[in-house]
């Protein structure tokens, strides 16, 4: 898959969102922590993204440097979410992610933990570790222990 494939899904994801003119919309960036546990679908990069009356938050990215090309999606409903304690909350829910890559596509389902701050209004950033089970792989479909999905980022609420 070539990078002007991911350029392009990108930017018509940000245009979807940018076009969405409620105040429970959100556009933002979530990274994958390689070295604990194994990092997002697609390895690198997510756009985050939140649309309007939807309660799911959704990621769509893939690989920003070396390796195989993918392209990633995530689906989170985020079921329960709250305070934590002072200005930290949390966010826990069921979710789906897809990566479709060189070497094949592979999907399943995910249960992200996350905590969130809030240090300017619009702007959230946050840290999620997403326990992940295979469903899809390129030559079968199992369900097994696919590991743990980790990453941070940050989101601009409007």
């Amino acid at each position: 898959m070539s990078r002007k494939v991911l350029v392009l899904a990108l930017a018509l994801s940000l245009i979807a969102v940018i076009g969405a003119s409620a105040l429970t919309a959100a556009i933002g960036a979530e990274f994958g922590f390689n070295g604990l546990g194994n990092g997002l679908p697609g390895s690198s990069a997510l756009i985050s993204f939140r649309l309007p009356k939807v309660p799911v938050v959704f990621g769509l990215g893939g690989t920003l440097s070396g390796g195989p090309s993918s392209l990633a999606i995530l689906a989170d409903w985020w079921l329960a979410k709250g305070p934590l304690f002072s200005f930290l909350n949390y966010y826990v829910g069921p979710g789906l992610f897809a990566d479709l890559g060189s070497d094949g596509a592979y999907a399943g389902i995910r249960v992200p933990v996350g905590v969130n701050a809030f240090p300017l209004k619009p702007l959230e950033v946050f840290l999620e570790l997403a326990p992940s089970f295979t469903i899809i792989t390129p030559d079968a479909i199992d369900f097994g222990w696919s590991g743990f999905q980790t990453g941070f980022g940050f989101r601009f609420w409007f």
